[in-house]
């Protein structure tokens, strides 16, 4: 959301590990470093007398977000694409406030070092060919997972579970009269690449091939694809096999998903949808995987609103 007044942008970014969300843009997490200027302007980015491509395929998984500097590029790839999406410029700079996104068992412990990762100030850079200079001078961090139903909250049941599964985690918010019960939240980390990893090695084993992960996507978003029937099909049969554990992890913990308030959200929503077993009146989706992005900047603005009007 741009301010145009105030020459503020908020940007909202969901920080995935596997691609990178804001309200309006989705795009991958890759980053990699090149030797010279690329010959297409498409996804390069220059930071500090250095070139990269941003965008290309998926990061290797990491312990942390701020361990190197590749968020912080992709963070600028997102501000530069809502900066373009709503015509933000000024020749003196334009002020950003970034919302984010932790997991909510997380987010306690790694707040202030990703708020302090994220918040640099005046920067400088080059990305598809145009100058930017923008001044980050706010971090504003929300639970993911609850950011993003916050925007449905009163459609939902009072007590409803919320279960957010993604690319690394999948995380479980319990609440009670809208409100989260902490010591009911759980973080589980294996989720969507962990389920790509295990469909991989299931086709190696049958076929002696090995997918593009992006193969394996089109079955999780739509259910079948383009590929041999009979590898399709190993592809399905993995997919109903997370989608029961999933289910299996909820019993553990002990919720009862045929009975439970549930909505699925993130990457995984549609997953749950197409090959979850226990169905019902009691589970929904919210399938927009931007939807902790779009759950961030609604939050955020509720406390932008305050001082703009101081």
């Amino acid at each position: 959301m741009y301010f145009k007044e105030q020459n503020i942008l908020l940007c909202a970014i969901d920080h995935g590990f596997s691609t990178i969300k804001t309200p309006h843009f989705i795009f991958d997490n890759g980053v990699e470093e090149i030797g010279t200027e690329a010959t297409l302007e498409a996804k390069t980015m220059e930071y500090k007398d250095t070139f990269y491509k941003i965008g290309e395929g998926r990061l290797p998984m990491k312990n942390t977000k701020i361990e190197d500097d590749d968020y912080l590029l992709l963070t600028y790839a997102a501000i530069a694409k809502e900066m373009e999406y709503y015509g933000a410029y000024d020749e003196d700079g334009v002020k950003i406030v970034v919302a984010a996104g932790l997991p909510f068992t997380r987010f306690g412990e790694e707040k202030a070092s990703f708020g302090n990762y994220l918040k640099r100030g005046v920067v400088t850079f080059v990305y598809e060919g145009k100058s930017y200079l923008i001044k980050i001078q706010e971090v504003l961090l929300y639970p993911q997972c609850y950011a993003a139903v916050a925007n449905i909250l009163g459609k939902l049941a009072p007590n409803q579970l919320i279960v957010d599964i993604g690319s690394k985690t999948i995380d479980i918010i319990h609440n009670k009269n809208y409100v989260p019960v902490e010591r009911e939240c759980i973080t589980i980390p294996e989720a969507l690449i962990n389920c790509m990893a295990n469909v991989n090695k299931a086709v190696f084993r049958r076929k002696n091939r090995y997918l593009d992960e992006s193969d394996i996507q089109d079955v999780m978003m739509t259910g079948t694809s383009n590929l041999p029937k009979e590898i399709t099909e190993i592809v399905q049969d993995q997919l109903y096999i997370f989608a029961e554990n999933v289910e299996a992890q909820l019993k553990e913990n002990g919720f009862d998903p045929e009975l439970t308030p549930i909505v699925y959200v993130g990457g995984g929503a549609t997953v749950m949808k197409l090959f979850g077993r226990i169905r019902g009146a009691n589970i929904c989706y919210q399938e927009d995987v931007k939807a902790n992005a779009i759950g961030y900047e609604y939050l955020a603005l509720q406390k932008m609103d305050r001082w703009l009007h101081e």
